[in-house]
């Protein structure tokens, strides 16, 4: 079984994914803020009630992101500290085979 720090270390490195999620808040924001337009044309009170709906998906984009900024600087901590550990573990090997 991987542990939680795998399956994030392996969602980091799946760069793609944000982009996507990002574009896809963008795509849903305007086709909502477009179709609350033409609503509000017909009836302005239902038009700016549905205009509800980008700024939760804008809202919840920003959370994402931030999100999703702070497990990035979590992983490359994590993953730093473990490259520094490993050079150190290969330093003492190669003095241990020296003697």
């Amino acid at each position: 079984m991987d542990s939680i720090w795998d399956k994030f270390t392996k969602m980091y490195r799946e760069k793609r994914q944000v982009s996507l999620l990002t574009w896809t808040y963008v795509v849903i924001s305007v086709a909502v803020i477009i179709v609350a337009g033409l609503i509000a044309l017909i009836n302005q009170s239902v038009g700016v009630a549905v205009l509800i709906i980008p700024l939760v998906a804008i809202a919840a984009m920003c959370a994402n992101i931030m999100v999703w900024s702070l497990i990035r600087f979590i992983l490359e901590t994590h993953e730093q500290k473990a490259k520094a550990k490993a050079r150190s573990e290969k330093q003492t090997k190669k003095k241990i085979a020296k003697k």
